[in-house]
């Protein structure tokens, strides 16, 4: 009862430990596959905004609106990607795209994409652009924020190649390519805003099988954005430790059986044997046999009792003759 009483107590233990790893394993990689999913979201919004602010024509018109208060052909060029597509359109999700003059401030937008956002760069995108060095000032930024339709992703690329006349932002829904996160990890995954309303989901099985690992998405200025909860498979682990308990107990139960037969053994050969001759030779000199001794090789007790037995026998034989 022991044995398995310890047994299941360790084995709860480390179960116990397994999911904690298992837990922290889980949470490590929902992170390296978040990252990975902003690393193609940044590839992607690159790409279109590399080729978008090399365009001849659209700094062209970037420059003639800057110069006047008519922007419609700069709108016009804004609107082609949405309307005509880029390479790469089945990967992100384009919402808007904004152009701004060297110092940040708004000149046009596209028409088609998401509304009422703010006609401004993020606040952290726009200080990361003003407190850098001359010699960054051809690099893109990017970076995750809150708006008032729920976080977005900003790519900033200096509009005109090697010499800007002005910034472009490319502004993508991260929502659209959070169900890559559960291609990477390969185990369901659920996304939720942080107001708790469910953005995604990639499910199968039964829930129960599953140990649920919560990671949270900030943005770059530590805003929580995302909540993700991944479901890790611990059918396999529990079945698992299931089977080494089962052999622990036994093994534990094999020891006790083996320490008792020894035990056994060693109170019949030391303790048994030597009473049961001790008590044949005193019934034998009982019914009159005085000239026998009582076997005195024993336990040091019995070794006494019978010498004191003995010498009890030759004092009746000595009486006796």
């Amino acid at each position: 009862v022991v044995a398995i009483v310890l047994s299941m107590l360790a084995g709860a233990y480390f179960r116990d430990s397994a999911l904690d790893a298992q837990i922290n394993s889980l949470s490590r990689v929902l992170e390296v596959a978040t990252q990975e999913m902003q690393q193609g979201i940044r590839e992607h919004s690159f790409d279109l905004g590399m080729k978008l602010a090399h365009s001849r024509p659209l700094v062209e018109a970037f420059t003639a609106a800057s110069k006047s208060a008519n922007n419609s052909e700069l709108v016009t060029l804004l609107d082609d990607p949405f309307i005509s597509g880029f390479v790469g359109f089945s990967e992100i999700n384009l919402v808007k795209l904004r152009v701004y003059n060297p110092d940040l401030e708004f000149v046009a937008e596209s028409s088609v994409g998401v509304q009422d956002t703010r006609q401004q760069l993020p606040d952290y995108l726009a200080d990361v652009i003003r407190n850098r060095s001359r010699d960054d000032r051809l690099k893109g930024v990017d970076a995750l924020w809150l708006s008032s339709q729920g976080p977005l992703h900003s790519a900033v690329i200096p509009l005109g190649g090697l010499r800007p006349v002005g910034y472009l932002e490319v502004i993508v829904d991260p929502a659209f390519n959070l169900k890559d996160i559960a291609a990477i990890t390969r185990t369901p995954v659920s996304i939720y805003a942080m107001s708790g309303e469910l953005v995604s989901t990639v499910s199968s099985g039964h829930t129960s099988e599953y140990l649920p690992v919560e990671y949270v998405l900030h943005t770059l200025d530590g805003v929580p954005a995302f909540r993700i909860v991944g479901l890790e498979d611990v059918a396999l682990l529990t079945d698992e430790m299931a089977r080494i308990k089962t052999v622990t107990i036994t093994g534990f139960l094999l020891l006790a059986f083996a320490t008792l037969l020894l035990a056994l053994w060693l109170f019949s050969r030391f303790v048994l044997s030597p009473v049961s001759a001790m008590v044949r030779n005193m019934r034998e000199m009982a019914q009159g046999n005085l000239d026998m001794a009582v076997d005195n090789r024993a336990l040091r007790e019995f070794h006494e009792l019978s010498d004191a037995f003995n010498n009890m026998a030759s004092q009746v034989r000595m009486r006796t003759n």
